[in-house]
């Protein structure tokens, strides 16, 4: 978790009420760092009263600036909190450091809701009069990756199964064979003779059929030959999400000009976009001014594939787009698109030169 250039573990204070147990806390939460720009999520396993997970952040304007730490909890005597301890960074981008936070959950117009403030340890203040607010949304009931730690950290917090005491089986009696009698075969019926009929011999002469030479056609084309278009596949980082199709449009022009905007509401939303599996832009936050992207369509495939692939949700999941784009001749199109952590929003278009 980054804070001013700095990382997780947070003391976060309560800001929405609601009893603990009312819900699971086990899960994956999404939210952004109030007042320092900053996009957060905690990956959260709950074992009775027992958290452990890990922290990913990044600064919104600078996505290089990021780092992932493990954390563990507890539940606070009170019984309506949980303290998180950040322990060991996973990956840091080199400005960052462990911090502390004190959560509690409750619900907002429906969805469940973290809210809280954080502090950098190992000075942390509970009383200090400028706290680090963030506000998280539950966008999972499951951490979205499982480390090795997690599941140690399971095992251990697991309470043993206490031992089933044996019982004492009386064993049943077993019945008595039932009385077989004997069978009697029946005499078996008289063998049948089937009759022999004996073999004609064919006295008939056949003359092979034969085809003049003239008749033949030696000079038939060869069949036609299919060559399947060449579809090139994503790369391993999005081989993992389902692309859903958007919309699916014929152009006419070989050079298209692509304006993506965030749709509704700015809040965050990063993309980054493959044009037939390669990378053409990364990490892109959308706003309210367009990013363009010039595109040169490959003459080498008959279908042409771009593909938005969500970064992140910003605060207000789904990630959104609105995705206009021109030709050459001045034709305009215009699609709304909507991505998630699992699925991938895919454009694909056909290319006709026009006069076809």
């Amino acid at each position: 978790m980054y804070l001013k250039k700095l990382f997780t573990g947070i003391f976060l204070f309560l800001l929405c009420g609601g009893g603990l147990h009312a819900q699971s806390i086990t899960g994956t939460w999404e939210g952004q760092i109030v007042d320092d720009g900053e996009f957060l999520q905690i990956n959260i396993v709950q074992v009775g009263d027992k958290l452990c997970g890990y922290t990913w952040d990044y600064v919104l304007d600078d996505p290089e600036s990021y780092c992932k730490a493990y954390f563990t909890g507890s539940l606070v005597k009170s019984g309506t909190r949980w303290f998180l301890n950040g322990t060991d960074f996973i990956e840091n981008s080199g400005t960052h450091v462990l911090m502390q936070m004190l959560v509690s959950t409750g619900h907002e117009r429906g969805r469940p809701v973290m809210n809280g403030y954080l502090r950098i340890k190992p000075k942390f203040d509970f009383s200090s009069d400028d706290p680090n607010i963030i506000k998280l949304y539950k966008i999972s009931n499951k951490p979205a990756m499982m480390t090795e730690a997690m599941k140690n950290c399971i095992e251990d917090n697991t309470p043993a199964k206490k031992p089933v005491k044996p019982t004492r089986v009386i064993p049943k009696k077993k019945p008595l064979p039932p009385v077989v009698k004997p069978v009697i075969p029946n005499k078996p019926p008289p063998p049948v003779v089937k009759p022999v009929i004996p073999k004609i011999k064919d006295t008939v002469v056949r003359k092979p059929v034969l085809v003049p030479k003239d008749t033949v056609d030696h000079h038939l084309p060869p069949p036609p030959v299919t060559i399947a278009p060449v579809v090139k596949p994503l790369p391993v980082k999005t081989a993992g999400r389902n692309n859903k199709e958007i919309r699916s449009i014929t152009v006419h022009q070989k050079k298209i000009r692509l304006y993506v905007y965030d749709n509704a509401e700015v809040d965050g939303d990063s993309v980054s976009i493959y044009y037939n599996g390669r990378l053409m832009a990364s990490h892109i936050r959308l706003a309210e001014k367009p990013f363009i992207l010039d595109i040169d369509l490959d003459r080498t495939v008959a279908l042409h594939s771009i593909v938005l692939f969500a970064e992140n949700l910003g605060s207000i999941p789904p990630n959104t787009a609105l995705l206009i784009f021109t030709d050459d001749a001045g034709k305009r199109y215009e699609v709304f698109s909507s991505a998630t952590l699992d699925q991938n929003a895919e454009l694909v278009f056909k290319y006709e030169p026009a006069g076809n």
